[in-house]
């Protein structure tokens, strides 16, 4: 890492995690801003703030987590596939206008793998440093992050054995009374982060990003009894079928998550603030996406916990 001196000031020239090359580095979000921007415009107070529950929960911060990653060259080469997602998968979603055939180009496969890389990329330098994972699993997520980012930058047309699928959390229909004490709506449609997760005996590797309830997966290695329905992302074009169903580890660990993060509460004078806060508009709280997932998960509470058949 070197600093130089540039018109207006310094920056920062380092290595680009893409690319390779010695550039000045962006501050890159590793999920996309318009989530993000999203949940702040759709929340239930003007300047909704997001918590990292399993780091410190009282803590709020005012946007995603982003790294000094990518040159500017890089950024834009993910920037424009973003753009696309965002206007013709996103926004439909999250306005409830989504097909139930969705048609994709080779962008959509482009986008899942940009996104996931970035949260491989950095989860193996933190393995590196601390550990936490067996040997032969790193050896796999490395060779699987070469072949991610040798797609990304044009060197390769595919990521042969490795599969990307997309998935969407809508309104739950069936559930039971474990889940709908978490609040799965609230916390998986008001939320955006992203990790790999593996698992032993058999072994399964992934690396999964959750965009507002469009989980976006990347497969590096199945599970036996795996089984993704209508949720396969081809390398060129396609179409994405609803409904979907999905039998995997992966959807365990996304409910083990949620159960940590549901009991990492916040404190009562976190709480009290932002009540506060929502007394001071209560028209926005009620016409917000934030109190529509709120009563989805009300109302799954009252058939599967206080009027269970």
């Amino acid at each position: 890492m070197k600093w130089v001196w540039i018109k207006g000031g310094v920056c920062m020239m380092d290595k680009c995690a893409l690319c390779g090359q010695i550039k000045e580095l962006k501050l890159s979000h590793i999920i996309p801003k318009f989530v993000f921007d999203y949940i702040k415009r759709t929340g239930a107070i003007q300047n909704t703030r997001f918590r990292r529950p399993l780091d410190n929960p009282n803590i709020p911060y005012q946007d995603g987590d982003k790294q000094e990653l990518l040159c500017g060259e890089c950024e834009e080469l993910f920037c424009a596939k973003e753009k696309l997602f965002a206007e013709q998968v996103f926004i439909p979603f999250q306005n409830n206008a989504i097909v139930k055939n969705l048609q994709y180009g080779p962008w959509l496969h482009y986008f899942i793998t940009s996104v996931n890389w970035r949260n491989l990329y950095l989860d193996i330098l933190d393995f590196e440093r601390n550990g936490g994972i067996r040997p032969h699993a790193l050896d796999a997520l490395r060779a699987a992050e070469k072949k991610m980012r040798e797609y990304l930058i044009c060197r390769t047309e595919n990521i042969a054995g490795i599969e990307n699928h997309i998935f969407f959390a809508d309104a739950i229909k069936k559930a039971n009374s474990k889940i709908a004490e978490l609040g799965p709506h609230m916390f998986i449609r008001r939320s955006a982060f992203g990790y790999s997760y593996m698992c032993y005996n058999p072994d399964a590797y992934y690396v999964y990003s959750n965009l507002a309830g469009v989980i976006i997966a990347t497969i590096i290695k199945k599970h036996p009894q795996e089984v993704w329905s209508n949720t396969r992302v081809k390398p060129n074009e396609g179409i994405i079928t609803i409904p979907q169903s999905v039998k995997s580890p992966l959807i365990g660990e996304l409910f083990d998550y949620m159960r940590d993060s549901h009991e990492s509460t916040i404190s009562d004078s976190q709480q009290q603030k932002l009540v506060e806060r929502l007394k001071k508009d209560p028209q926005r709280l009620i016409n917000s996406e934030f109190y529509k997932c709120f009563m989805l998960d009300a109302e799954l509470k009252k058939r599967y916990i206080i009027n269970p058949d």
